[in-house]
């Protein structure tokens, strides 16, 4: 997901900082798949196999900037504004694993 959040100086620093009366765009996005390697990378050398990984992309020169890996992130701000259903995925495999014992 991206968050537009730098055109409002209320949320410049921190999209948290909410502005209720102008709220930050919130749509879904893909990584470069250069992006999506190194991440997965990062994930096997931390022994992660889930989080929520936080990066910014400058405007000006389109580098991406990691800044911090949560491992026991939450999906519900990520699913609900950008249609993702990452809570029903998750329901539904651990069924499976369910059903397979």
């Amino acid at each position: 997901m991206a968050i537009f959040s730098q055109s409002n100086p209320q949320t410049r620093l921190d999209f948290r900082a909410y502005d209720w009366d102008n709220p930050n765009r919130f749509i879904p996005y893909q990584l470069p798949e250069h992006i999506e390697a190194k991440i997965e990378m990062l994930m096997k050398n931390l022994n992660l196999n889930t989080g929520s990984i936080d990066l910014i992309k400058s405007s000006t020169n389109g580098d991406y900037y990691f800044l911090e890996v949560n491992p026991s992130g939450q999906f519900g701000m990520t699913a609900f504004p950008c249609n993702f259903p990452l809570h029903k995925i998750v329901a539904e495999n651990l069924i499976l694993l369910n059903n397979e014992k």
